[in-house]
């Protein structure tokens, strides 16, 4: 049946239907509420969580007249209390509202948000106290953006439920009218939770028997490779076991005839860098070519230096490619790839220019895996024809911690020194004791410290109140001698930044301004103490690496996370407890989803953010075990179809 048969649906709602990206009665189905309120339960204070959707009675002492803002947009202004928290319910664009209110008790939902030291709620329902009509049941909430009313799209659900057949794929594990019935007009929260998680695991388990099918295509040669015992004998330190059994691994991953797909996680420290590097020279060393990919120009260059200094007397033609190089020496470079002169590429995202080829590319490394998206590894990988894949960073991001989960994606765990062990202090503090924090600093660095403070941007942003690095750096002028702060961003002259790097480095620098280019890559043995403004801007695992760059000798640091809002997220509440990349990079999957199995999203919006549940370890593990008994022969063949076509992208990325 089509959108257009439904009853309730003429050519004017189609339309409007097809701006909220509705073109199907699956379509329709799938655009699940983002939110429920229920409508027996009202929030008591000391349950209110800001941006929250809430049901809250509340007092209103003052009503405004109708006023206008700068653009001259018409708002309706009141003041209220909810026992004893002040709050400000504001209408725009609904002058109607001055007549309907009035002071005394009062029934409102709708998210509130916590703004210029005041909690508002902006455009709420309203409803009489005693009203029995919409103070009942389980009210979903829908992102119709006002093209549609909430509850003639319901009859249109309600229609489609009771008329249409729906494709399931696998129909004696799932009852899916059922589940849909359940979610879009549930009469109990634990009733909607659970048809929100078969759903999840159904959608899961879908994607999972494509992935299946992929992953049996997927076959190589196996390399005849070998653990480089008479290299590591040449290093100037000796391995840890936890980094001998990660070479093991992915020796064994290179001789299996699979391609190898493997994460090596560890925190700052721990030698992840060797490890790439003696993987690399396995490699190199059989006549293939690899590549090794880094998120800055300045971390590339140290991978670069540092396989050069430790691999220099084994004849490996090595190459340095970045944006910073010029036209003439790239051209060259680009054709010594092609013609397989040049045995290991260190590159940023230079190398994944359509006229960088390969003549045999057989090992690909990303190192700071987090920086990457899965468009840009999946065109890495797409520069050779069975290439391997080395990942690493020191907090995967959630969609990789989900691989991992599954088993798709390998893991190699490497373990820092007992001197890397909570040697770092990390602190919370809000915009007003900013001033106080640097007058610390000033103190600190008087005493032989060396601080970083990070900035999210480079120069403010027009209607955002974030820190740059150029207002900063002025700010602190005052504050310092002149020849003892410095200035780094992406976008400076390479000369200039390497010699801000040398300053910082040999300490003449005492304190360091600087965007997240300082994320990775620098090491500094002095370096103690770091300060990242609007840290809760940050996701976690920039802030873990950040917070690495200091107390890397042992030294006893110190790490500040400025927040510009009143309430304090999570994952930065969890930074201050927690220094575990692998713990973190958990905790924010939970907290923000896996993103895609099969697809290009790593976290955030993706197919299952639709879902009003979180995505958790047992839903996944459910779906998983529902495909392992799964026998994709016995399946609807042209369903099935549908569902490749569904995930049409996934040849090229099935790796990642």
């Amino acid at each position: 049946m089509e959108l257009k048969d439904l009853k309730g649906v003429g050519d004017k709602t189609l339309e409007k239907l097809n701006s909220l990206g509705i073109y199907s009665v699956t379509d329709l189905l799938e655009n699940l509420p983002t939110n429920y309120l229920d409508m027996t339960n009202i929030t008591k204070v000391e349950d209110i969580v800001e941006g929250e959707y809430l049901l809250l009675k509340v007092n209103i002492i003052k009503v405004y007249p109708k006023q206008y803002s700068k653009n001259k947009l018409c708002y309706i202004k009141c003041d209220c209390v909810c026992e004893d928290l002040s709050i400000n319910l504001i209408w725009f664009n609904m002058p109607y509202m001055e007549y309907s209110l009035n002071c005394g008790e009062i029934l409102v939902w709708g998210i509130l948000r916590y703004e210029n030291k005041r909690y508002t709620m902006i455009n709420p329902n309203i409803a009489d106290v005693g009203n029995k009509y919409k103070l009942k049941d389980i009210k979903p909430i829908y992102s119709l953006k006002g093209k549609i009313g909430e509850v003639s799209y319901r009859k249109i659900i309600d229609f489609a439920l009771q008329n249409c057949n729906i494709p399931n794929l696998l129909n004696e594990h799932f009852d899916l009218n059922k589940i849909y019935n359940n979610i879009h007009f549930a009469k109990s929260m634990s009733q909607m939770q659970n048809a929100q998680e078969q759903l999840a695991i159904y959608d899961i388990a879908t994607q999972l028997l494509c992935y299946k099918v992929v992953r049996n295509i997927k076959k190589c040669t196996p390399l005849n490779c070998e653990y480089p015992q008479y290299v590591e004998k040449c290093l100037p330190y000796k391995l840890t076991q936890s980094q001998k059994n990660a070479l093991n691994d992915i020796m064994l991953d290179l001789q299996s005839g699979s391609i190898m797909n493997r994460f090596v996680l560890g925190d700052v420290g721990s030698g992840k860098t060797i490890v790439a590097h003696l993987a690399i020279y396995s490699i190199a060393s059989l006549g293939m070519q690899c590549a090794l990919i880094a998120p800055t120009e300045i971390l590339v260059k140290q991978h670069y230096d540092n396989f050069n200094n430790i691999f220099k007397n084994y004849g490996l033609k090595t190459c340095l490619l970045t944006s910073s190089i010029n036209n003439i020496d790239k051209s060259n470079i680009i054709e010594k790839l092609k013609n397989g002169e040049i045995d290991i590429l260190f590159s940023t995202h230079s190398c994944l220019e359509s006229d960088v080829k390969f003549a045999n590319l057989k090992l690909a490394v990303i190192d700071e895996a987090h920086r990457f998206g899965v468009k840009q590894k999946a065109k890495l990988l797409a520069k050779g024809d069975c290439v391997n894949c080395l990942s690493m960073s020191a907090t995967p991001l959630p969609r990789s911690f989900a691989m991992m989960i599954f088993g798709d994606l390998k893991i190699s765990k490497l373990y820092k020194a007992e001197s890397r062990i909570s040697n770092i202090k990390t602190f919370i503090l809000r915009s007003n004791k900013t001033p106080d924090m640097f007058a610390y600093f000033a103190n600190k660095i008087k005493t032989g410290s060396q601080i970083l403070v990070v900035c999210p941007r480079v120069v403010e942003s027009e209607g955002l109140d974030l820190y740059s690095v150029k207002s900063v750096y002025q700010s602190l002028l005052s504050k310092f001698k002149k020849d003892e702060i410095g200035l780094l961003y992406g976008s400076m002259k390479a000369e200039e930044k390497e010699n801000i790097i040398k300053g910082f480095s040999s300490g003449k620098i005492k304190l360091l301004v600087s965007t997240t280019v300082i994320e990775v890559g620098i090491d500094i043995r002095n370096l103690d103490t770091i300060a990242i403004l609007c840290a809760d801007r940050f996701g976690v695992a920039s802030l873990h690496q950040l917070r690495g760059r200091v107390g890397r000798d042992g030294r006893d640091s110190e790490c500040y996370l400025h927040c510009t809002n009143y309430t304090i997220p999570n994952r930065i509440k969890q930074l201050k407890e927690l220094n575990d990349g692998v713990l973190l990079s958990e905790l924010d999957a939970q907290e923000r989803g896996y993103g895609d199995l099969i697809g290009f999203n790593q976290a955030g919006k993706n197919p299952f953010e639709k879902f009003y549940i979180k995505i958790t370890e047992e839903i996944i593990n459910t779906a998983k075990a529902i495909v392992d008994t799964t026998d994709i022969e016995t399946l609807d063949k042209e369903l099935l179809e549908k569902y490749m076509q569904k995930y049409d992208f996934y040849q090229d990325i099935v790796l990642n």
